[in-house]
């Protein structure tokens, strides 16, 4: 995957577009990136970040609008569920988190993912930094 196919994947999607520089470092440090391609365009995108033994993170994970609906989320995920189950031993078992986007909560519940609440494991939090 390229920074600009990362940067096109992000823009359809309505997110914010970091830099170049970022995106190339960001695809460079993830533990495990797939993308899908359409006719040589980026349509989909899932990248990992984890310890390889117990705890893996979803960190981007982009279905272009117009393939949306179209079973390719779901088969670009359980294509990366496999690969994390082809890194585990006997007997392991590890916690996949991701922090879902408005409204796309029910995809992911359908994927076997549960809301995590307040209640149950403490509020998920974020501190974003600028230089």
């Amino acid at each position: 995957m390229t920074s600009y196919e990362l940067d096109e994947l992000f823009g359809s999607v309505g997110w914010s577009c970091p830099t170049a520089e970022q995106l190339e470092s960001a695809i460079r440090n993830s533990t495990k990136a797939f993308i899908v391609r359409h006719n040589g365009k980026p349509a989909a995108t899932i990248s990992l970040l984890g310890d390889v033994g117990m705890h893996w993170f979803v960190k981007d994970f982009i279905v272009r609008p117009e393939f949306q609906g179209q079973m390719i989320g779901t088969l670009l995920f359980r294509f990366c569920e496999n690969y994390i189950k082809s890194t585990m031993k006997p007997n392991w078992k590890v916690c996949i988190d991701l922090r879902a986007s408005k409204g796309k909560e029910l995809f992911y519940e359908k994927l076997g993912f549960e809301a995590m609440t307040a209640e149950a494991s403490g509020c998920g939090m974020e501190k974003m930094i600028e230089k």
